[in-house]
């Protein structure tokens, strides 16, 4: 994927949903959905709402919960979290920021905040749209992960209780990556196709001292992603020196997590 073009999906079109939604409703479903919404807005405690728009998105991650701080911004079609916690089975993932808006073109969008944002969009055709960037170590604070990243990307779904389809990914990180327990990459570009359970690292380049050109493949397990595996290949070069070069292993390993 060339980085310039915009990777979203082909044949997007963020109305065509909403059309087709309302053409199957009819006006008088549309009026009935209407109502709905309303009343449940009125009558409903908005922690009532809020933790069934929670629960329909984040709750189809693997092994996933959650908690928060507090409560700041809270209105009808819109919430802000402060503190907010997300647990992948054993990986904690923390957002200072987290900030969830309904609307009808796009029916979820979250916008996360570690510093930069990143900015996430779930439509009526089931294919959630990312772009923008996080702080590593603030996303990650308990596995010394450091770099900010810059992404966007589509993935794709059937059906949001299964694991996806398809997707296509760019991450950019502009200045220096650190992963424990040593590894450093400086001006790190990642391209990244996912079809099923295999996602493929098309192009993997990174510069500095010492330069990295290659290319591999992460078998993802979707109910514990921590055990999904690696497998890279391609070559370094720096001070008149060219090398082959391969990785292989679990990713939970990368930050120190045995398998479970």
């Amino acid at each position: 994927m060339n980085p310039s073009q915009n990777p979203l999906h082909p044949d997007q079109d963020p109305q065509s949903g909403k059309r087709g939604l309302l053409r199957r409703l009819g006006l008088i479903g549309t009026l009935f959905a209407a109502g709905l919404l309303i009343g449940l807005a009125f009558f409903l405690p908005r922690e009532i709402i809020w933790g069934r728009v929670l629960r329909a998105t984040l709750g189809h991650l693997p092994n996933s919960s959650w908690t928060w701080q507090s409560v700041g911004d809270r209105g009808l079609s819109r919430i802000t979290y402060t503190g907010f916690d997300l647990f992948l089975d054993k990986t904690r993932l923390f957002f200072p920021e987290l900030t969830i808006q309904l609307a009808p073109a796009r029916p979820v969008t979250m916008q996360a905040v570690t510093g930069p944002t990143l900015l996430a969009d779930l439509g009526w055709d089931k294919t959630l749209r990312f772009s923008g960037g996080v702080d590593m170590a603030r996303l990650l604070p308990e596995q010394r992960v450091q770099g900010l990243v810059q992404g966007e990307g589509w993935v794709d779904w059937a059906d949001l209780t299964s694991p996806p389809l398809g997707g296509e990914i760019a991450l950019h990180v502009p200045g220096l990556l650190i992963i424990p327990p040593g590894i450093m990459a400086t001006n790190l570009r990642v391209q990244a196709f996912l079809k099923g359970n295999q996602l493929t690292l098309a192009s993997i380049q990174a510069d500095g001292l010492v330069a990295l050109e290659a290319e591999g493949v992460v078998m993802l397990d979707w109910d514990k992603l921590e055990n999904s595996t690696y497998s890279i290949k391609g070559t370094m070069s720096g001070l008149s020196i060219t090398k082959p070069f391969s990785a292989s292993g679990r990713l939970g390993g990368v930050w120190g997590q045995k398998r479970s």
